[in-house]
């Protein structure tokens, strides 16, 4: 009997490591794509949670139109504004079939540019903002930079191959984030379809369907050993793109578990790019989540200020601030410090008046500006307003100055002459006695 108890205790022993829930990981493991580049992005906080070759360079193909539509939509006020098509310019691949004489909006340029991936569209687009495609592609490249997508250089608005039009699959992710920012964008990229009537150069109605299948597809493919359907309720855009240089690639976002992500595949295959895709996807639906560590309508804090009209300073991050976390993870890590500037009148609502410090585990990870809520102006604010009685005032307090300084040296100097006199005085007694 005393064996069989010692030999279960050892098997106990033994096992026990296996089934203690600490060492349990339940997290999936990183994806393994077939795409030779991906990064799949947070969209509140722009990190990165997963990375393939994201900063190696690669060709873009026709993803190139979602910063296309993102410049014209930054800089064209009106999209009601029509565009009459003339002049038009050979351009090869996929086409809306624009017709001299035609006229459409801004508007539903940008729906054919981003539904259908039209390269003439592209074109007309880019000669209408920029007023010729190579300024218009000179601003494509500043708003890049302007953003950080230091990797990135445009050589025109569709995406067609060229050796000197070239990014990063961190660089697409970044635009991607910022042009869904937009929500005309966010919009269109969400339409499965789009349709247009005939005109007199063009007598038949087109119809175009999104080419992002996530969208549209009826088709289904095989997904962790299930044929599923491709069609993908949870996404919500954004652009697709092919050539043979730049082989199947595809910007992808979409909403679940309260985060959002944006998911950057690049070369990858006909039979791949989805699968890889909705691997990317789910990876960052089902491992990480989003913690919210300043809300600045939460910290509007203030602080008096003397001689002040308005008596105090009232402030509050100039943004919030956010991280995505592994679900394993503990948000407890994160500490908040306030550093407020030496409070110099006049403030401007607006102003940076501190700094907001955020350190994980200690270390200092982001600085937010503090900024003033409201204006605060010194109670000698009306004198210093109208000038020519400041002047006086301060020609006033000059000579009331040197009264006074005249004053504490006449005063000095009498108190001298009287300590002489009085010694002068003693000295004459004692000579005579």
């Amino acid at each position: 009997m005393k064996k069989i108890f010692s030999f279960l205790l050892t098997l106990l022993i033994t096992f026990l490591p296996v089934f203690n829930t600490n060492n349990l990981s339940f997290a999936d493991s990183e994806p393994n794509l077939t795409a030779e580049y991906a990064v799949l992005m947070d969209y509140e906080t722009g990190q990165v949670l997963y990375n393939k070759n994201g900063h190696s360079k690669l060709y873009p193909a026709s993803t190139t139109k979602a910063w296309t539509a993102y410049v014209v939509l930054k800089h064209v006020n009106d999209l009601n504004q029509v565009v009459e098509i003339k002049d038009l310019p050979i351009v090869d691949g996929s086409s809306m079939y624009l017709k001299e004489g035609e006229a459409f909006t801004v508007k539903e340029l940008l729906d054919a540019l981003l539904i259908h991936s039209s390269n003439d569209v592209a074109m007309v687009l880019a000669k209408y903002v920029g007023g010729s495609v190579e300024n218009f592609v000179n601003m494509m490249n500043d708003e890049a930079k302007s953003i950080g997508a230091e990797n990135t250089h445009f050589n025109n608005p569709h995406g067609l191959p060229d050796e000197n039009h070239y990014t990063t699959a961190y660089d697409m992710a970044l635009m991607a984030r910022k042009a869904m920012d937009n929500k005309i964008f966010r919009d269109i990229v969400n339409t499965k379809s789009v349709k247009y009537p005939a005109t007199e150069a063009y007598p038949y109605e087109r119809y175009f369907e999104n080419t992002n299948q996530f969208l549209t597809s009826r088709s289904k493919m095989n997904y962790k050993g299930q044929e599923i359907d491709i069609k993908y309720d949870v996404v919500d855009g954004i652009k697709t793109g092919y050539t043979d240089a730049a082989g199947k690639c595809l910007l992808s976002t979409g909403v679940k578990n309260n985060i959002r992500v944006i998911s950057a595949v690049f070369k990858s295959t006909v039979d791949d790019l989805y699968l890889d895709s909705r691997t990317l996807l789910d990876y960052g639906f089902d491992n990480f989540y989003v913690k919210e560590i300043v809300d600045k309508d939460d910290f509007i804090k203030n602080k008096k200020v003397f001689l002040s009209k308005e008596k105090k300073l009232i402030y509050q991050p100039e943004t919030n601030y956010s991280v995505a976390l592994s679900n394993n993870s503990n948000a407890g890590d994160y500490s908040i410090k306030t550093k407020l500037d030496n409070i110099k009148l006049p403030i401007k609502e607006g102003d940076k008046v501190g700094t907001l410090e955020v350190y994980k585990n200690k270390k200092l990870e982001k600085s937010i500006d503090l900024v003033a809520k409201n204006d605060v102006t010194s109670i000698f604010a009306f004198f210093k307003e109208n000038k020519l009685l400041y002047n006086v005032l301060k020609i006033i307090l000059l000579i009331i100055i040197l009264v006074f300084i005249v004053f504490i040296i006449r005063k000095v100097n009498r108190k001298k002459k009287e300590k002489k006199n009085s010694t002068y005085s003693k000295n004459r007694r004692r000579r005579k006695y």
